[in-house]
């Protein structure tokens, strides 16, 4: 007898939620298998900023056939990844390249630009059914299934849950009990069209930071280099927040914006001129690693900022969401492999689930701490810069960011999985031995 489809539903249609329906259906797909996306939101909109996906995550999507579409929409930026500038001069500070390879390369996009894509191959590949307008409320373990509740008094059964729902994950808040805390950061954000910049930008490049103390600036080019992104961030003492939240429908005016950048370079006042009249405008919070993602004995587990979410400095969130669904893919293919036909649900589950952990959850969380740390780095703060002069001070961040981004980019994710995988499989042999006696 055929089995009966394996039921993964997926909860969260953003960059997370669609990356993963993605790579399941790519690794997965030779198995009865039904993937269903579940999104609060009733449809996409052209809403958000730039985002960056480095080489780390481009080789991923690329593997599955969509980093090319990916690189269609993406701003140039040559095999840079950022130069280092000072704030009052844009004098170079150093230059990070991205580790490209030909079309396997960084790619700066807009979040709606790239959803676009995202969706676009879902729909084609028929790779899950989406659901708009589904609030999530909780999960239970029924044994053999889980059962999904709504905020619209409707359920769904599934074999899996993935919680993929974002920053405020209502998934995670009903594992994991634990608070957001206040960096000590605002940001404002906008684009802005490249023909507006073109006339007043004399750098070689357009990815940029602009570093002062207690201050930055980030500028990156996205839109097939139509557009413009920025990114301003700045320390506040957490009595000056008011009501700011962190929430990207937050805006200020531009006169605010341009008062916070009165002390930097011509070309940031310059830049920042052009901005919107209503920039974005939020407070960053942090929130600490958490010992675990995987709950219910496998049957539910965190992704995505659902899982680490990380504060924005090295633009890494994006790409450690992408390894993510692919490593849970994998993993979920280990599973699928095994199971014994007509069985809808096997106890190997919850060791397939840990090996994903396993992999991705030590990096991840390191790139959480090395984001963090990059904030005050960006700052011109922290133990190290104490009694530092700003000269001293640029030549420890030039440094510290060279040797953080190679590893980011250049970990050798596949290697990592074997490695983790080889003693899943040893631990499995064990216990199969040592049933057997």
């Amino acid at each position: 007898m055929a089995p009966n489809p394996f039921r993964v539903a997926i909860i969260g249609g953003g960059i997370t939620g669609l990356t993963t329906a993605l790579f399941i259906q790519h690794f997965c797909g030779s198995h009865p298998i039904q993937i269903d996306v579940y999104e609060q939101a009733e449809g996409y909109r052209d809403t958000g900023g730039g985002i960056n996906i480095g080489v780390n995550a481009a080789r991923l999507l690329h593997a599955i056939g969509v980093g090319d579409a990916c690189n269609s929409i993406a701003g140039s930026k040559d095999g840079v990844w950022f130069t280092f500038r000072r704030w009052d001069t844009s004098d170079e500070i150093t230059t990070i390249h991205s580790r490209d390879h030909g079309k396997v390369r960084q790619a700066a996009v807009s979040r709606a630009g790239f959803l676009k894509v995202l969706l676009k191959f879902v729909l084609e590949r028929k790779a899950a059914k989406l659901h708009m307008k589904k609030k999530y409320l909780r999960v239970e373990n029924l044994g053999h299934r889980m059962d999904i509740r709504f905020a619209d008094g409707s359920s769904v059964d599934a074999d899996l849950v993935l919680g993929c729902d974002g920053i405020h994950s209502r998934v995670r808040r009903q594992f994991v009990q634990d608070k957001a805390i206040y960096t000590g950061k605002i940001v404002y954000r906008g684009v802005i069209p490249m023909s507006q910049v073109a006339p007043i930008w004399d750098l070689p490049s357009h990815s940029v930071m602009f570093i002062g103390r207690g201050k930055h600036l980030v500028t990156y080019p996205i839109d097939a280099n139509e557009t413009l992104n920025f990114v301003g961030c700045f320390t506040e003492e957490e009595d000056k927040l008011g009501d700011l939240k962190e929430s990207w429908s937050t805006t200020c005016d531009r006169a605010e914006l341009l008062e916070k950048c009165g002390d930097g370079a011509e070309l940031v006042r310059n830049v920042l001129a052009l901005a919107p009249e209503k920039p974005s405008k939020w407070l960053i919070n942090d929130r600490k690693p958490i010992p675990d993602w995987t709950f219910q004995g496998g049957k539910v587990a965190l992704m995505g900022d659902a899982a680490h979410p990380m504060v924005p400095h090295q633009s890494a969130g994006a790409g450690q969401a992408i390894e993510d669904g692919y490593i849970i893919a994998r993993s979920l293919a280990e599973h699928l492999d095994r199971r014994p036909a007509g069985n809808q649900i096997s106890t190997d589950l919850e060791k397939w689930m840990h090996l994903y952990q396993r992999v991705r959850l030590p990096r991840a969380s390191k790139v959480q701490q090395t984001s963090r740390d990059s904030g005050l780095l960006y700052h011109l703060r922290g133990p190290a810069m104490q009694g530092k002069t700003d000269e001293e001070c640029m030549d420890i961040l030039a440094k510290t960011v060279q040797e953080r981004i190679n590893w980011i980019l250049g970990e050798d994710l596949d290697a990592l999985y074997e490695r983790e995988r080889a003693q899943v499989l040893g631990l499995l042999e064990g216990a199969k031995i040592e049933t057997e006696q």
